[in-house]
């Protein structure tokens, strides 16, 4: 079996073996992989994803068009005939990604890491938002897809500030520079890590840096959120 890459920190890529994948023809073809993939070890009623996908349509139209949506995606990944051949395990009521299957997606390695401690490995694969801009008009799965970004995005400021807050303690001062800035691309009005920046390069020697740097937390604070730093 090919390996199936899948990347969705920024934009959606996938690939198999060489060839990116294709001919999805709907987003919503795009939106089951995404949904599948990201919760491998849930088994999911059919009825759930057709409520999910098509809430606005009739019940066994939404049926006919999850049925549909199914057989897409599995020709798109190459699924064969056995379970040892598929990353989609089907049944008349269930669909579930194939945990056991041979892939390999950024957003799972992104929390192994975080599991483990590899705080830097963490923030290296979080290359941008989860899916940036994806939509397949549904706004059940839009509202999930929002959430679970939102919950991402914040495992990924909790990690670069623990990352940056140790770098200050341990006086590796470009380093936590370095950490700050990351935070400060993520989220321009996070105050701590404007704080945490001026702290750094104040420790380099660079006041003239530090104090430009607290005039942008301020602009940014006052356009941003319509306050003043604390």
């Amino acid at each position: 079996m090919d390996l199936l890459t899948l990347s969705f920190f920024g934009v959606f890529q996938a690939t198999l073996g060489s060839k990116p994948l294709e001919n999805f023809r709907s987003a919503k073809v795009q939106g089951l992989l995404i949904y599948l993939s990201l919760t491998p070890r849930r088994i999911h009623a059919r009825d759930v994803l057709a409520t999910l996908f098509w809430p606005d349509e009739p019940e066994t139209a939404a049926k006919l068009n999850l049925r549909q949506s199914l057989f897409r995606l599995r020709t798109v990944l190459g699924d064969g005939d056995s379970d040892n051949d598929r990353r989609l395990l089907v049944t008349r009521t269930t669909v579930q990604f194939n945990p056991a299957s041979h892939y390999s997606l950024d957003v799972a390695d992104f929390s192994a890491a975080l599991a483990e401690g590899a705080l830097e490995t963490a923030v290296s694969l979080y290359r941008g938002e989860l899916l940036t801009g994806f939509s397949c008009d549904s706004l059940p799965f839009d509202d999930w897809l929002r959430q679970t970004r939102e919950q991402y995005h914040r495992q990924a400021l909790e990690a670069l500030n623990q990352l940056t807050a140790g770098s200050l303690s341990q006086a590796n001062f470009h380093a936590a520079r370095q950490f700050a800035q990351q935070q400060l691309v993520l989220e321009p009005w996070r105050e701590e890590a404007h704080r945490q920046l001026m702290q750094a390069l104040a420790s380099l020697g660079e006041r003239t840096a530090a104090l430009a740097q607290y005039e942008t937390c301020r602009a940014t604070l006052a356009e941003e959120l319509g306050v003043d730093p604390s």
